[in-house]
């Protein structure tokens, strides 16, 4: 009795367009509260290091903001949050546990690079530079 049913589904499913899509070729649909790559807005970010001690995959490192950027007066440690997308879980513990809302979060998903996986681009793009004269 079951043999025709699995044929009628066989056959059915021989003729018919796959239900997955061509991804990259074809982009996929992200939902707006999609956990995506987050960074550190460092105008706002004071160095507490909060994130880092309740990250649960031990992800989140505080590390000290290059001299080349101007440091918020906020930050007097100057340092900053480097997350290591290739090890977060992005459970965004970090943000929830930011007293200062300094985190950014993004529907980025992309994630897959042969490159520095990390929030240090992002995060130090929120700081201006120092420009040396001479």
């Amino acid at each position: 009795m079951r043999r025709p049913k699995l044929l009628k589904l066989a056959l059915e499913n021989l003729v018919s367009k796959p239900a997955t899509i061509q991804y990259p070729y074809e982009q996929t649909v992200i939902e707006k509260d999609f956990r995506g790559r987050h960074y550190a807005d460092l105008s706002k970010c004071t160095g507490c290091s909060l994130c880092s001690i309740e990250c649960p995959a031990d992800t989140i490192k505080m590390r000290p903001i290059p001299p080349d950027y101007e440091v918020p007066k906020s930050n007097p440690r100057r340092l900053y949050p480097l997350i290591n997308y290739g090890r977060c879980v992005f459970c965004y513990r970090c943000i929830t546990v930011c007293p200062f809302n300094a985190y950014v979060s993004t529907n980025e998903h992309r994630l897959a690079d042969t490159a520095k996986n990390d929030s240090s681009e992002l995060s130090l793009s929120t700081l201006r530079k120092i420009v040396k004269e001479g």
